[in-house]
C-alpha cells in the first residue's frame, strides 16, 4: 500500500507535462505544413517564371532560326550563287578523285568561257610568268603545271570574284575580295607546316566569305553595321571590328556572319579542314607557338588582320614614307604573331614585300580595287650563322615574288638552329631558259600519262645539265614509309651513290631527313659550315663529300614521296635564282602530282 500512496503524486505531476508536450508536438507540425506549403508557392512561381523565360527563349531561337532560314534562302535562291554552287561541288568532285584526269577538270571550267580567260591570265600573269613565258593557252596544260588543287581554288575564287555587281557596292566588294586574296597570300607565305599548307590559301580566302555574301545580297543592312562601328573607332578587319560586327548580325540576322560563311561552304561541298580554318581564332598565348589544332585557324586569321592593317595605311606621303610605315606594320605585327605562328622575324619585312609585289600584279590583271604601291624591298642581307635565336625550326622558306636567295636552317630537336644564307644568285637567261623547255616536255609527258619513272629521268637530266651539276640523285620512299632511299641518278658516279642515300623519316635523325620532313626547298652552300657539317650523316660525309647541295623534297599530302639532290664539289659554286628555282619547283610538281595521282614509283 505504502508504494502506491508514494507514486500517486508523481503521476499526477506527469500527467501536465505530457499534454504540454503534445500540444507543442501539434503547434510544430502546424508551423512545419505551412512552412512546406510557403515553398510549394515559392516553387510554383520560380517553375512559373523558368517557364516564361524559356518559352521566351524559345521563341526567340525560333524567331533567330526563322530569320536565318530567309536569309539563306534569300541567298540560295539568286541564280549566281545556284550556278555557282554547282561549279565549286563538280570541281571540288574531280579534284578529289585520285583518277581524274588533267582534261576533266580543265573541261569542268571551260564551260565557262569567260571563266577560261580570267583563269590563263591569272597563271600567265602571276604565277607562272616566267615559267611559260606568258604563253599558257590551254586549261589542260595549266592543270599540269599547277596540278588539280590549285586549279581548283583560283577558279572558285574566281568565280566568286565574277560575280560581283557593278557600281559603287560592287567595287566595295572587289575591295574586299582583294583585301582576302592578299590574305590568302600572306597565309600562303608564312605557313610552315606541311600538312596545312595545302588549305592555308582557301582557308584564308574565304575567311571572310560570309561578309562578301552579306555585301552581294543585303549590302545596306552589312553596310549599316559597318558604318555603326565606324562611329565607334574600330579599326576594319581587326579582332574586336569583327566581333563586333557578328554581335550586330546576331541581333539583326540572327547568325553569325561567320556562321554565314560556314554554312555556305558546306554547301559548297568544302571539305572540313578548309571549314575549320574559316573560323577565326586569336592564339591562346603570345608566348608559346600556337598548338597543331589551333595553328590553321590563328594562321588565317593574322594573314587576313595584317591584309587589313597593310591595305588601310595611308595612301599619301613620299614613297621612303610609305615604306616606312609598312615596315612598322609589318614588325608590330611580328611582335605580337612570330612565336604563335613560328614565324622568323628577320626576313618578314623582305617576304611581306615580295607578296604584296605579286598581289599588286594581281590587281592589275583582275581588277579587284586600288592598287597600292609596291613597298620598297630591302636587299636580303647574309645572316650571320651566330645571331640568328629567332629562326624557324627547318629550312627558311624562300620568299615567293622578293629578290631573296633560297636559305637553309639546319634545325635541331626542341630548339631553333642558326641559319647560314646563300649570295642573292642572279638570273642566267640560259638555264632559265634550259629549265623552261623542260618544263614543257615534261608537260607533255604528263599529259600523255607517261609512268612516273620518265618523269623522273627526265627531271634529273635538265637539272643535271641547265645547272651544271656534279651529280643529281632520286630518292623515293620505301615499302615501310619510314625511309628515303636512292633509287637512281645522273652524273659523275651518281649510279654508284644512289644506293649510299638513306633517309630515315620517323623520326627524322640528320639533316636530310628533318628536311624532307618539313618540306624545305634548301640550297647548301658550304657544307664545311659547322652549324651545318654537324648535322650531316656519316654516309655523306665519308662517301659523297659535295661542297655544296640543292635538296628539293617530295611531299603530298602530308606525306613525303621522295626528294631531287644535286649537288657540286667546291662549296659556294652552286648559285640559284628565284626565277630558276621557281622552274624546279615546278618541274618537281609535276612529278609529284604523277606520283600521287598516277600511282607510278618507277
Amino acid at each position: 500500500m505504502t508504494t502506491e500512496i508514494t507514486d500517486l503524486p508523481a503521476a499526477a505531476a506527469e500527467a501536465p507535462a505530457e499534454a504540454a508536450g503534445a500540444a507543442q508536438a501539434e503547434l510544430s507540425a502546424e508551423e512545419q505544413a505551412a512552412a512546406e506549403a510557403e515553398a510549394a508557392r515559392l516553387q510554383a512561381q520560380r517553375d512559373a517564371e523558368r517557364e516564361v523565360e524559356r518559352e521566351a527563349e524559345e521563341k526567340a531561337a525560333a524567331e533567330r532560326e526563322a530569320r536565318y532560314k530567309r536569309l539563306m534562302q534569300k541567298i540560295s535562291k539568286q541564280a549566281d550563287f545556284a550556278s555557282m554552287k554547282d561549279s565549286v561541288r563538280l570541281m571540288q568532285k574531280i579534284s578529289r578523285s585520285e583518277n581524274a584526269h588533267a582534261r576533266a577538270l580543265s573541261g569542268a571550267i571551260s564551260e565557262d568561257i569567260a571563266m577560261t580567260s580570267k583563269l590563263l591570265r591569272l597563271v600567265n600573269a602571276a604565277f607562272y610568268s616566267s615559267a611559260g613565258g606568258g604563253t599558257i593557252t590551254s586549261l589542260q596544260r595549266a592543270v599540269a603545271l599547277m596540278g588539280f588543287q590549285t586549279v581548283g581554288m583560283m577558279a572558285n575564287s574566281l568565280m566568286l570574284f565574277d560575280r560581283l555587281p557593278k557600281g559603287s557596292d560592287g567595287n566595295r566588294l572587289r575591295e574586299e575580295f582583294g583585301r582576302a586574296q592578299l590574305a590568302a597570300l600572306l597565309a600562303q607565305q608564312f605557313c610552315n607546316r606541311n600538312k596545312q599548307l595545302e588549305v592555308a590559301y582557301l582557308a584564308a580566302l574565304f575567311q571572310n566569305l560570309g561578309g562578301m555574301l552579306g555585301g552581294l545580297h543585303f549590302p545596306e543592312e552589312l553596310y549599316g553595321f559597318e558604318e555603326k562601328l565606324a562611329t565607334r573607332g574600330l579599326a576594319t578587319g581587326k579582332h574586336e571590328w569583327m566581333d563586333a560586327r557578328d554581335k550586330l548580325a546576331r541581333e539583326h540576322w540572327g547568325v553569325d556572319i561567320e556562321d554565314i560563311a560556314i554554312d555556305v561552304a558546306e554547301q559548297w561541298g568544302w571539305p572540313e579542314t578548309v571549314r575549320h580554318g574559316m573560323r577565326r581564332l586569336q592564339p591562346s598565348s603570345s608566348e608559346r607557338a600556337a598548338s597543331a589544332e589551333e595553328y590553321q585557324r590563328v594562321l588565317c586569321t593574322s594573314a587576313n588582320v595584317l591584309a587589313a592593317q597593310l591595305l588601310g595605311l595611308p595612301g599619301g606621303g613620299s614613297a621612303e614614307e610609305k615604306a616606312e610605315a609598312r615596315r612598322v606594320c609589318v614588325e608590330r605585327f611580328a611582335a605580337e604573331m612570330a612565336v604563335p605562328l613560328s614565324l622568323n622575324p628577320e626576313p618578314l619585312v623582305e617576304e611581306v614585300a615580295g607578296v604584296q609585289e605579286l598581289w599588286n600584279d594581281l590587281a592589275q590583271v583582275l581588277g579587284f580595287g586600288p592598287v597600292a604601291a609596291p613597298p620598297a624591298a630591302k636587299p636580303a642581307k647574309a645572316a650571320d650563322p651566330a645571331a640568328d635565336p629567332a629562326a624557324k625550326p627547318g629550312a627558311a622558306k624562300v620568299a615567293t615574288a622578293a629578290a631573296a636567295a633560297p636559305v637553309a636552317a639546319a634545325p635541331k630537336p626542341a630548339a631553333a638552329a642558326p641559319r647560314p644564307a646563300a649570295p642573292v644568285a642572279p638570273v642566267n637567261p640560259a638555264v632559265a631558259e634550259s629549265l623552261s623547255d623542260a618544263l614543257e616536255k615534261l608537260s607533255g609527258l604528263v599529259l600523255a600519262g607517261a609512268p612516273a619513272g620518265q618523269l623522273l629521268q627526265l627531271c634529273m637530266r635538265q637539272m643535271h645539265e641547265a645547272l651544271g651539276l656534279r651529280r643529281v640523285v632520286v630518292c623515293l620512299r620505301d615499302g615501310s614509309g619510314q625511309m628515303l632511299k636512292g633509287g637512281m641518278g645522273v652524273g659523275e658516279r651518281a649510279t654508284a651513290l644512289a644506293p649510299v642515300f638513306q633517309i630515315p623519316l620517323q623520326p627524322p635523325s640528320e639533316l636530310f631527313g628533318l628536311l624532307c620532313s618539313k618540306g624545305a626547298d634548301t640550297l647548301i652552300s658550304d657544307t664545311a659550315d659547322p652549324v651545318i657539317a654537324q648535322r650531316l650523316p656519316a654516309w655523306f660525309r665519308n662517301q659523297v663529300q659535295a661542297g655544296t647541295f640543292v635538296l628539293l623534297p617530295m611531299v603530298a599530302g602530308g606525306q613525303v614521296l621522295g626528294a631531287f639532290y644535286g649537288d657540286k664539289a667546291d662549296p659556294g659554286t652552286l648559285q640559284i635564282s628565284e626565277r630558276e628555282l621557281t622552274l624546279l619547283k615546278t618541274l618537281r610538281n609535276q612529278v609529284v602530282m604523277a606520283l600521287r595521282f598516277g600511282g607510278g614509283n618507277s
